[in-house]
């Protein structure tokens, strides 16, 4: 009888035994799935996560070309601001202080996103710049990287130029108009196109835009004008690569100065 009472008890403690390895088993693999669908889990957010921090404006937004605006000025009626931004992270920049005898400030350099993505910074020798780069515009920053909240924020704002081909017709352009002592150059608004300007016979063009510079102290004063013009045939000699084409001048509307109401 006691033979048989430790058969049993032998018997009942390795079928525990085994039960308590099942046991085991089960939950070391229960803790490997878990882990598993928990990792599985990260690895399936993961992507979305990475989606948002890359929806900045450097990656979302084209934001290589021509902006140009004309912003407020406390010395002058205005400051006629154009910055080139390059794929290749280089800038040009163009100021030309309105009615002043400062005339242009010219720079160019690098420039490079903020980390997050929304904003560039020039690095200008002369001043350090910020902007925030918006859907087909640039908004002029304060030196902490804000926008101008005054009742003139509207005006800190660059617009950028369209790239197209311009179609000249016998429909006016408006555009901004320079003279200097060899070239002539037209801008049509609202275009970043550059054409090399080609006066009528006379003269006529270069004789209003001396007319009503005449009293301006800076040289090479933009104007506003209005002329119909058409695609040149004769490619002019010399034409320089900021010039995008050669026109002639068919007809003179109007040429204005910029402080000038329309």
């Amino acid at each position: 009888m006691a033979k048989r009472n430790n058969k049993l008890s032998s018997f009942n403690f390795r079928v525990m035994k085994n039960i308590y390895i099942l046991i085991l088993i089960a939950f070391a693999l229960s803790s490997c799935k878990n882990k598993k669908e928990e990792n599985n889990a990260k690895e399936y957010k993961k992507p979305a996560i990475e989606a948002v921090e890359e929806h900045t404006a450097e990656l979302a937004l084209d934001w290589n070309g021509v902006y140009k605006g004309l912003l407020p000025c406390a010395s002058c009626p205005g400051i006629l601001s154009t910055v080139k931004l390059k794929t290749d992270k280089t800038y040009v920049k163009s100021d030309f202080y309105v009615g002043s005898e400062q005339g242009y400030f010219n720079d160019e350099g690098t420039f490079y996103f903020t980390k997050d993505g929304g904003r560039i910074i020039l690095n200008s020798k002369k001043d350090t710049l910020m902007y925030q780069v918006g859907e087909s515009r640039l908004f002029l920053l304060n030196k902490k990287g804000k926008k101008d909240t005054s009742s003139l924020a509207n005006r800190y704002e660059l617009m950028k130029m369209s790239d197209k081909e311009v179609l000249f017709s016998k429909t006016p352009i408006k555009g901004y108009l320079t003279i200097g002592e060899e070239v002539a150059v037209f801008e049509p608004l609202g275009s970043s196109k550059v054409y090399w300007v080609n006066d009528l016979k006379e003269g006529s063009l270069t004789k209003l835009y001396q007319e009503k510079t005449k009293n301006e102290k800076a040289p090479y004063v933009p104007v506003m004008a209005t002329l119909v013009a058409r695609k040149s045939k004769i490619l002019r000699q010399g034409l320089h690569k900021k010039h995008d084409d050669v026109i002639d001048v068919l007809e003179i509307k109007s040429v204005k100065l910029l402080t000038e109401k329309e």
